[in-house]
């Protein structure tokens, strides 16, 4: 037989191992669970839940690989003492981390969000300013609350919903001159650009505009700081549409990135397919050593298994491109499902598709809570769960932008779920109309710290 000259197709870069049932839920079975819940998706148990798309943070679904570690307890070891150089699993996960990332420094947290935490204690100053896109509200209250002033200095772009621009996470040069001039560059502690940006859509950042950002830090010898969580969501759409970058690896990309940044802040659970961990990335040696004792003293050391479970993705994510192609791709497909009759944030982004409440359920007030609203009545129709995320940036809840989130964890569904919440979200816009409102119930007795609960309007 003669071999055929047409290229094979592989569509899915991996096979399913393993398979947890989902449970198919009737209709008066949601309705009892939105009652029980008080309308809030978020209090629904996990086991009536179809496809939750509520977050894509520490939920991807581990490889073969990674499932053995965890099988036969082969990282386990003693726990983290003072020098993290002692850790077999440190050495290798700090390997694999100056591999790809090329920081000679590397302290390896629980979280995102302690990375930052330490990070910001370290570097930022009482009574300074800080510089920033738009960035996560973590990210911005750690800042606040070490004293610092932060000044958004996102592009004008970020906030039109409906505009092709296909770099919506660009600093605007001309506002992060305008914040060092404001405050003198001996009083800026850092400048930090968040890549992928969440906030507007998931939207990256060029690597254009990331060397003019840094050619101004390095003119006023400001530190430049990434938050890079996304980072291979941000390479991968930065090879899509950038110019010149058509051929480059991903992971020249990615170097190259980090090449134009003095350090990063980032969370393992989003781009490394991972439940636990985070990082701070540097190549100052002395800033490398406070981080590490704080680290140390506030009790946010990675435990050893984990970080062999981070470095084993690490090896699997760039193993070959596919991971990421098929990451993003299935989130291009949701959106490309909705685009054109849901009001969606326009151009897709890396690992989430955002709706326009406002023109969505243009009928609901604001406070009728659109976004609880409309998730409640796509969890009732479809079983489906689907969150706000994370508050909106103060630069957008001035102007109004009210969104809701639909993250894709990596690895974890196939197109049929995909399909399935399309046509959840295609009949509720086309029954808009009967989405009603929420009211908050106030109750005294509870703390204003838990969940919220709602009734109907």
């Amino acid at each position: 037989m003669e071999a055929s000259s047409r290229s094979a197709t592989f569509s899915v870069p991996y096979e399913i191992a393993a398979v947890r049932p989902l449970r198919q839920t009737t209709v008066s079975e949601r309705h009892d669970a939105l009652q029980a819940a008080h309308f809030n998706t978020e209090l629904i148990p996990q086991h009536l839940i179809y496809v939750d798309l509520s977050t894509d943070s520490g939920v991807s679904s581990l490889s073969t690989t990674q499932l053995a570690l965890v099988a036969a307890a082969k990282s386990a070891e003693p726990g983290m003492g003072l020098a993290a150089e002692g850790s077999r699993s440190f050495a290798r996960l700090s390997e694999q981390t100056r591999r790809i990332f090329g920081f000679p420094y590397v302290v390896c947290t629980t979280q995102g969000r302690a990375a930052e935490r330490i990070w910001t204690k370290v570097n930022i100053r009482k009574g300074s300013g800080v510089a920033g896109n738009m960035l996560f509200p973590s990210t911005r209250s750690h800042i606040e609350m070490n004293g610092a002033s932060l000044s958004d200095i996102a592009g004008d772009e970020a906030h039109d919903l409906a505009s092709p621009e296909p770099f919506k996470g660009n600093v605007d040069c001309d506002k992060l001159a305008a914040v060092i001039a404001e405050h003198g560059a001996g009083n800026v502690s850092c400048i930090y650009v968040e890549l992928a940006l969440n906030a507007c859509g998931g939207h990256p950042v060029s690597l254009a505009n990331l060397k003019k950002v840094h050619a101004l830090a390095a003119a006023h010898k400001i530190p430049l700081f990434l938050d890079a969580c996304r980072i291979i969501e941000n390479s991968f759409l930065i090879q899509q549409r950038e110019a010149g970058y058509q051929h480059r690896a991903i992971l020249e990309i990615i170097q190259e990135t980090c090449a134009l940044a003095d350090a990063c802040t980032m969370s393992a659970l989003k781009d490394f397919l991972v439940s636990s961990g985070g990082f701070i990335l540097t190549r100052d040696e002395a800033a490398y050593r406070k981080a590490a004792m704080q680290c140390f003293l506030d009790g946010a050391q990675l435990p050893g298994g984990a970080m062999d479970l981070l470095a084993t993705a690490l090896e699997d994510i760039f193993a070959a491109e596919s991971y990421i192609a098929h990451r993003v791709g299935q989130v291009d497909y949701l959106w490309r499902r909705l685009n054109g009759t849901v009001p969606l944030v326009n151009p897709a982004g890396g690992h989430a598709v955002f709706i326009d409440l406002n023109a969505f359920v243009s009928h609901l007030l604001p406070e009728q809570f659109p976004a609880e609203s409309l998730a409640a009545f796509i969890y009732q129709i479809s079983g489906v769960r689907v969150s706000k995320g994370p508050p909106m940036a103060p630069s957008q809840a001035v102007r109004g932008i009210n969104l809701l989130r639909l993250a894709v964890p990596a690895r974890k569904y196939l197109r049929g779920h995909l399909d399935d919440t399309a046509e959840a979200f295609l009949y509720a816009y086309s029954q808009r109309k009967e989405i009603r409102g929420l009211q908050k119930i106030e109750d005294p007795a509870r703390s204003k710290y838990e969940p919220a609960y709602f009734t109907q309007v």
